[in-house]
């Protein structure tokens, strides 16, 4: 009967579906370059599609030179502080993820369009972005969907339907404790691409963020890879947090689908071409400037009080 239905199929549906697994098997495959001796890495990444012809994509150097003034609503974070539920950390073969099925943990403000849901935490080591050419040792991603549509897959193909924050960690001294639940549980994940295993502790996701959140890069972008799909409107926090260098030699362990050390897991620094780079912070004059009241009224008392002086 198989061998029938075979004959039957028309030629240019055979060859149709052969194609289509071709795609999926290659998008499925993709992986990241492998550094040079000295750890430098010189090939960029050829995954085809839209992440080699696209002209908005992500990641990029955030430099202050190629930003302009930004001023913003503060960001609205709601059920951040729970932490995850039944979470679980996933190895993907390209990172270690966190996903999120609780539909309540949303975000709002912060210039953002809409309310948008929080769908899954993941980490890139070292950074994939980039402040004024300095490259950082661990970069978090907090990827969100419009609340507008049901999934994440289905608002990447929506422009400014994804929002993703960005949080970079410097290397430091101490260990990050909000950090050792996930490496704890790395433990019995590291070796297979695909498996999964449950938090060996709770997390949550307000831990993961800076305490400073007024103070951020902003630009329109892409997912990181592969569909590389250019729906992300892109938040990057200038404030980072701490990781120490084992912990970040730790991330390095994870083995990716070919059952190697994943030694780095970030994409290659992308062109800003046309974009708009926003930055903002809270040490504005008007708007959210409150931060600056302070020391203006004191600068002017002082010089009121020179004044005086002068005058007597």
């Amino acid at each position: 009967m198989f061998w029938r239905n075979l004959i039957q199929t028309p030629l240019c549906t055979i060859i149709a579906a052969i194609f289509g697994l071709l795609a999926v098997s290659s998008a499925d495959e993709w992986h990241y370059p492998t550094p040079e001796s000295n750890g430098v890495i010189k090939d960029p990444e050829h995954w085809g599609g839209q992440c080699d012809t696209g002209r908005r994509q992500s990641p990029i150097d955030l430099t202050h030179k190629a930003a302009v003034r930004g001023d913003f609503s503060p960001f609205l974070f709601s059920n951040y502080m729970n932490p995850i539920r039944n979470a679980q950390l996933a190895n993907t073969g390209h990172s270690v993820q966190i996903d999120n099925s609780d539909p309540s943990v949303t975000l709002y403000g912060g210039g953002l369009p809409g309310k948008f849901v929080l769908d899954q935490m993941h980490f890139h080591w070292g950074s994939e972005h980039t402040v004024n050419g300095v490259r950082y040792g661990l970069e978090l991603h907090m990827v969100h969907h419009d609340a507008r549509y049901k999934t994440l897959a289905e608002a990447a193909a929506v422009k400014n339907a994804v929002a993703v924050l960005g949080v970079l960690f410097h290397v430091a001294n101490q260990d990050n404790a909000h950090l050792e639940v996930v490496l704890e549980t790395s433990d019995d994940i590291r070796d297979v691409a695909g498996k999964s295993a449950p938090l060996k502790g709770r997390l949550s996701p307000h831990n993961l963020l800076p305490r400073n959140r007024t103070a951020f890069f902003r630009y329109e972008g892409s997912l990181t890879t592969p569909t590389c799909a250019e729906s992300v409107i892109w938040t990057v926090f200038t404030e980072s947090l701490p990781v120490s260098l084992d912990q970040v030699e730790l991330f390095k362990t994870i083995h990716d689908g070919a059952g190697h050390e994943l030694v780095n897991n970030y994409r290659s620094l992308q062109p800003l071409n046309a974009r708009a780079l926003v930055y903002t912070t809270d040490m504005t004059v008007g708007g959210s400037g409150a931060g600056l009241a302070p020391v203006t009224a004191l600068v002017l008392a002082a010089v009121a009080l020179v004044t005086v002086g002068r005058l007597w």
